[in-house]
């Protein structure tokens, strides 16, 4: 996986550097290197009855790295797209009654399905590799805004964490009750290999070359893939972007 980032990043480098000739040539041609973080969350909206109280949440330190290009048309309206590696995920601790789930005990060596009561972290970690396409609005010569759509490819990711301090019914809601202290789950292996959304924010030119962005993009497939969905409710991937962009003109 190291070696497959260190191309891309390789990749987005040299694709900048080769676009400054055309810059020169083309006026109407932007090509900006994007740093920013991802500040957001994989969950269901709304909160299902299930997730009784959220104990805590921890956004962790998601790093964006991209290149980005814009074709102006004139001097209002644009035409956007461009490449980004996005680090996603958070860390969830709530209490949640008879959600529906599979837990192991003991080293694995004890399997259980079914509705647990008590409380719960969820551990999200993934890597995308996403290529935006959307239409740009510039107010004047500091503020412009976009709005499109993205598409991701899923390079990595984790989704993991255990259920402690309860009990859960096997099999349904009326069945057998077994106390657990601490069990574990992971469902990476039912999560997508892709994602899909929406896309729209702002950005503001500080300088002639450097400048500031906010994003949000907006998941519309589900985390898990339907038919495998080991929790029963839809989450999406829900994420704001802050970042600094540097421009070559």
């Amino acid at each position: 996986m190291k070696y497959t980032i260190i191309a891309l990043l390789l990749l987005i480098s040299t694709s900048v550097l080769n676009a400054q000739e055309y810059v020169k040539e083309y006026s109407d041609i932007e090509i900006s290197l994007l740093l920013g973080a991802n500040i957001g969350a994989t969950a269901p909206v709304p909160l299902p009855e299930e997730v009784r109280k959220i104990k805590s949440y921890n956004p962790k330190f998601n790093p964006q790295l991209g290149v980005n290009l814009i074709y102006n048309l004139n001097k209002r309206w644009g035409l956007g797209t461009g490449v980004t590696l996005d680090w996603k995920g958070m860390r969830v601790k709530d209490e949640v009654k008879y959600m529906y789930t599979s837990v192991t005990e003991d080293g694995g060596q004890s399997y259980l399905t079914g509705y647990f009561v008590g409380k719960n972290m969820t551990n999200v970690n993934m890597l995308h590799l996403t290529m935006p396409i959307y239409g740009t609005y510039r107010f004047n010569d500091k503020w412009r805004v976009k709005l499109g759509i993205y598409a991701s490819r899923v390079l990595d990711n984790t989704f993991e964490g255990e259920v402690s301090d309860g009990y859960i019914r096997v099999g349904d809601p009326t069945g057998q009750k077994q106390d657990i202290d601490v069990a574990t789950f992971d469902f990476s292996d039912d999560a997508r290999d892709y994602d899909f959304g929406l896309l729209a924010g702002g950005h503001y030119s500080i300088t002639n070359r450097i400048g500031v962005y906010a994003d949000l993009t907006w998941g519309l497939v589900p985390y898990f893939y339907s038919k495998t969905n080991p929790i029963q409710f839809r989450m999406n991937n829900i994420y704001g972007t802050l970042g600094v962009s540097y421009k070559w003109k």
